[in-house]
């Protein structure tokens, strides 16, 4: 355990340092968001991945696998519907206008009302996220060192707040990077020694699974209620991993800071293609567990959240279980890190209005702007275990605010007819109505975004009726050509 804890604690210590060697160079925000749009495709890709991933997919893959079964893996027929609306639609606007925050395209082709609207809706998503995703290392680490929950959410807050404060974008992405190769590298290293400790080995894994319907995908039911089908993963899931990939600045800044359109379109595709083949891995991996502990600890009750910690602490060799524990740990940091960072980017451009030339008091107010957002995020992430899996409360975080969002952007590229006052209330009017559909049916969580993509997008084309169409002149630039 001494071991473990001397390789945590100086992993820790270079993610830090590396945040504040990189913090010396941010004089603009510019640099500060975008990292002067010198970002390496490739670079920009393994970013985005440990900013979907974090400690939330980690830990909740496992622990989705390992309680059911690999339907929820049916979202991931959605990967090509969503990539050619992502990367051949919507964030081609984005590059090409030279935006900071995706929501600053709202204001061109609508209004500033529109804008800070769909900005406040992504505060609220993010914050809520984020307090997830730093409540799902806290169960590592409480898991290795048997401190109290509460004081290493608010540690794991702390750290990361002020590692966020002292660096920018570039030293986001490029401490991304490294963790998502380390924790890429850990995830081969607890899958290979789970299956070592499997009787049968892999083929003894899957008769097992299979035997016991623990790796059933397809669901073809069309009951709406059922919560992972075939047709929610496809339909939910395409909106789903567009709200994801295209309108929310979490993801799409890194894509920004690629220097073209093509290495923003393939940051973005190798991004979600590697983050589907993970998440298979992640699911087998849970599986495994499973079996594993039928042989081994049969009628043990073990939290599924819990049950990936369990056994890298159990079963992982001392030095090699702190190494893969450091990597997810700062890879979860450095997720929170790009989320802090966005929301900054948020306040500045979006609700305060700094520019380039108000670079010195905009810097401030960026920095000022992560510390109460990590703040919020931190005290929300104390009531993230209320909400159950960490894998499904991120989906209905996302279901709720991400389709709205998605129907918006939508409207706006695609409808040539839509006005300011059509777009602003057509998102009231999706985000009320999914609020509903949560509230008082039983479909499942993965209808939300579709719903509420839906739902915003007829709302705003039909109260756009309201008012005399836009002047053509006014929307070039701004509205998807065929």
């Amino acid at each position: 355990m001494q071991a473990d804890l001397v390789v945590v604690a100086l992993y820790l210590a270079a993610v830090l340092a590396i945040g504040g060697v990189f913090a010396r160079g941010q004089r603009s925000l510019k640099e500060f968001f975008l990292a002067g749009r010198s970002i390496p495709w490739w670079a920009a890709a393994l970013s985005g991945m440990a900013t979907m991933m974090s400690a939330v997919g980690y830990l909740g893959a496992p622990g989705q696998a390992y309680a059911g079964d690999w339907r929820y893996l049916q979202m991931r027929l959605a990967v090509l519907p969503a990539l050619l609306i992502a990367g051949f639609l919507v964030l081609p606007f984005f590059h090409r206008l030279e935006v900071y925050t995706a929501y600053e395209y709202l204001e061109r082709r609508f209004d500033r009302r529109t804008r800070l609207l769909a900005a406040v809706l992504f505060l609220l998503l993010k914050l809520f996220y984020t307090g997830v995703a730093i409540y799902a290392p806290a169960l590592v680490v409480a898991e290795m060192t048997g401190w109290p929950l509460l004081s290493i959410v608010l540690g794991i807050g702390a750290l990361t707040t002020l590692y966020t404060t002292l660096g920018g974008i570039r030293a986001v992405i490029w401490t991304d990077a490294l963790q998502m190769i380390v924790l890429t590298a850990g995830i081969v290293l607890a899958l290979w020694l789970v299956i070592d400790r499997v009787e049968g080995g892999f083929g003894g894994i899957v008769s097992t699974a299979m035997e016991a319907g623990k790796m059933r995908f397809f669901d073809w039911s069309l009951d709406p209620t059922v919560e992972f089908t075939v047709w929610n993963g496809i339909v939910g899931g395409t909106f789903y991993l567009v709200s994801q990939y295209a309108v929310d600045q979490a993801e799409i800044q890194r894509f920004l800071t690629t220097k073209s359109v093509s290495g923003c379109r393939r940051a973005m595709v190798w991004s979600l293609l590697a983050n589907a083949v993970l998440g298979v891995v992640l699911f087998f991996v849970g599986t495994a567990l499973w079996v594993f502990y039928q042989q081994h600890a049969p009628g043990e009750a073990i939290q599924p959240d819990r049950v990936f910690p369990k056994f890298i602490l159990e079963e992982i060799p001392a030095g090699l279980r702190g190494l893969l524990i450091a990597g997810v740990f700062a890879a979860a940091m450095s997720t929170v890190s790009s989320i802090l960072n966005s929301l900054a980017a948020v306040v500045v451009r979006d609700l305060r209005s700094f520019h380039e030339d108000d670079a010195h008091t905009g810097m401030a107010w960026a920095r000022y702007a992560t510390l109460v957002a990590g703040a919020g995020a931190t005290a929300l992430s104390l009531y993230t275990a209320q909400l159950g899996n960490v894998l499904v409360a991120a989906g209905k975080i996302r279901g709720f605010f991400g389709g709205v969002l998605v129907g918006l952007f939508l409207l706006g590229m695609l409808s040539r007819r839509a006005t300011a006052f059509g777009a602003f209330w057509g998102v009231v009017v999706g985000f009320v109505g999914v609020s509903l559909m949560a509230a008082y049916t039983p479909i499942s969580w993965l209808w939300y975004t579709a719903f509420a993509t839906a739902c915003t997008y007829v709302a705003g084309e039909a109260l756009s009726r309201r008012d005399p169409a836009p002047e053509r002149a006014k929307l070039e630039g701004l509205v998807w050509k065929p």
